[in-house]
């Protein structure tokens, strides 16, 4: 009798425990019956090295290493960053940092300037948007597709420290150098806005940051208050940043229902629309957008919604 309800007392957690074991060999078997050829012989490879290297290796840091390596076989805007470094690459989105005052995209091989911060550290040596970087304190950085984050490593540093740039310009016979000492930079996304005459107001937007709308829409604000009936927006040398802002951006000069951007996935499930809601401030106010070849991402978004509407 006594053995009968110790039984009962234990079935539930014997049942929960086998229901749980069963839940994980399932998925588990599921998992390995998915995996491809390819996905096999990855994992079969790591084990081997895990294993059977002579020497004992931390697998996790050599899966770290070769990352990179592996996206760089997909599209030239797509890249790895580990955890560790994602604050140091969103800072010039969300906060300031010290470096060298300029934005720069890899085009192919080679690393050029797309925007030089008025007032910064690369703009009082006299550097300008479309040099192209070719060494980096005497180490060659062209033709040898260095990763962005590490090109980042390389230009910022501690306050008050230097860094050589040897750089190639357009309309320069020879290479150019300049020694930069590196300075804090303040994260403004808004880099002029002023009334060009009496009814015209202009907005210069070098990036698309946490801060922007709100530094966007309080320009729109003072420069309607100062007479402006219609609008300039310039983005040329911007790169973009963070797509929710050409968002928010677009939607004040757009009429309800709108489109301003859409998604598509591999799934039809991933596919995704926003539209225009009609609380927009600007939307019977002229509007002319400047964009060039350095203008990408989320200005070419915010470019587009305009355009198309």
């Amino acid at each position: 009798m006594k053995s009968s309800k110790n039984l009962a007392a234990w079935l539930p957690l014997i049942i929960a425990v086998c229901m749980a074991a069963g839940i994980w060999i399932g998925l588990y078997v599921n998992r390995t019956y998915r995996l491809s050829d390819g996905e096999k012989k990855f994992s079969h490879v790591l084990e081997l090295i895990k294993d059977e290297y002579v020497e004992d290796i931390d697998v996790d840091s050599l899966i770290e290493m070769t990352m990179p390596n592996l996206l760089t076989n997909l599209d030239p805007h797509t890249v790895y960053i580990p955890a560790s470094e994602l604050k140091e690459v969103n800072s010039d989105l969300d906060g300031s940092f010290s470096g060298i005052g300029i934005s720069f995209t890899m085009f192919t091989d080679t690393i050029t300037v797309n925007e030089v911060i008025p007032g910064g550290p690369s703009d009082k040596v006299g550097l300008l948007a479309g040099d192209r970087i070719v060494t980096i304190n005497d180490s060659m950085v062209a033709g040898h597709n260095i990763p962005s984050t590490d090109i980042m490593k390389m230009l910022r540093g501690e306050k008050g420290t230097s860094v050589k740039l040897g750089i190639k310009r357009a309309n320069a016979k020879k290479r150019l150098v300049f020694d930069v000492i590196r300075g804090d930079i303040p994260v403004n996304s808004v880099l002029a806005s002023y009334m060009i005459n009496d009814s015209i107001g202009y907005i210069k937007v070098s990036k698309f940051g946490r801060t922007t709308y709100n530094e966007f829409f309080t320009s729109l604000v003072q420069l309607a208050a100062d007479g402006a009936s219609g609008y300039i927006v310039d983005l040329r040398g911007n790169g973009g940043g963070i797509m929710e802002a050409a968002i928010l951006m677009a939607n004040e000069f757009l009429p309800v229902n709108a489109p301003i951007v859409y998604t598509r996935g591999r799934n039809k499930d991933d596919d995704s629309a926003v539209y225009a809601d009609g609380n927009g401030s600007f939307s019977k106010a002229s509007l002319s957008v400047l964009i060039d070849e350095y203008s990408a991402s989320a200005s070419e978004i915010f470019a587009g919604a305009m355009q198309d509407n």
